[in-house]
């Protein structure tokens, strides 16, 4: 999974969620480098397209 950004301090705070666009994949994900990681695997194992979303603060988990 490429980006075309550098990760920040505040990328720590977020959550997202990993989607794949070619099955039914979802993975949450506490930060950004976790995101990555799990989205760069699941892309190397199916050569699909894999997207990481930015959960807003009022959906996060507690």
């Amino acid at each position: 999974m490429l980006t075309n950004r550098e990760p920040t301090e505040t990328d720590g705070l977020k959550q997202f969620l990993v989607q794949c666009e070619g099955c039914s994949f979802e993975h949450a994900a506490d930060d950004r480098d976790e995101a990555m990681a799990i989205g760069t695997d699941h892309q190397r194992e199916t050569r699909h397209e894999v997207v990481a979303l930015e959960v807003p603060p009022a959906l996060r988990r507690a």
